[in-house]
């Protein structure tokens, strides 16, 4: 497409990109994370063997790993939400009853909070599936 077109399209991966309302940052809370559910409205019955069931939540997770120095920046991706936890893929292995810090960044709103890693399994392309708990605080 030369310059003098008038006729331009938008690159496809605009059209597919959702913007995130910044202006809701919340604390990750049991009534937060069921105010996102009920906005998506998600069925919350569990009909299978989980104890929890889990819904397919594709996005960016940010975390804030402790180490000696105090905390480092890393990204994961999440697979899968529940109401009391997240999984995700992640570069790094973290032990298991780590506690950290981390964001996760949905259309509707953005959540700040901290979880407990629960288990770490390499996957198959590489990196590892962590299972994430939420440590929920006080509303």
């Amino acid at each position: 497409m030369g310059p003098g077109n008038k006729n331009k399209t938008r690159p496809r991966w605009r059209a597919e990109c959702q913007e995130v309302d910044t202006t809701e940052i919340r604390a990750l809370t049991e009534h937060s994370l069921n105010d996102l559910l009920t906005r998506r409205e998600i069925e919350t019955a569990a009909s299978n063997r989980r104890q929890m069931i889990r819904w397919p939540f594709p996005g960016t997770v940010e975390l804030w790993i402790p180490d000696e120095r105090g905390e480092r920046y890393a990204l994961a991706t999440s697979v899968n939400l529940s109401r009391h936890g997240m999984g995700v893929t992640c570069e790094e292995d973290l032990p298991v009853g780590m506690c950290l810090q981390i964001a996760f960044h949905e259309p509707e709103m953005s959540f700040h909070g901290r979880a407990v890693v629960r288990h770490s399994t390499p996957a198959e392309e590489g990196g590892f599936i962590l299972g994430l708990q939420f440590v929920f605080q006080a509303a």
